[in-house]
């Protein structure tokens, strides 16, 4: 991604970041506990990544070209 978007809920400008849902540590615990309930939570855990506002982890951002980023653009303090 080498578009910048723009956060709806923050209103930050710039490259937004991956998140994935759950913990890396329940996943470790669970497939240790057995291959059904691990593979299931992983599933899960790949299935609700989303790319994000590293700011305020706020998950529907848009781009910054379209209207909507447009006009959270324009609300932006111009930069010295």
């Amino acid at each position: 991604m080498s578009q910048n978007y723009a956060c709806p809920n923050c209103g930050f400008v710039g490259k937004p970041r991956r998140y994935t849902k759950g913990s890396l540590g329940w996943e470790i615990v669970l497939w240790v506990l057995g291959i059904l309930p691990g593979l299931f939570y992983s599933v899960w855990r790949i299935s609700t990544r989303y790319e994000g506002c590293p700011k305020c982890q706020y998950p529907y951002i848009v781009p910054e070209d379209s209207p909507e980023g447009q006009e959270i653009f324009k609300k932006q303090p111009a930069s010295s």
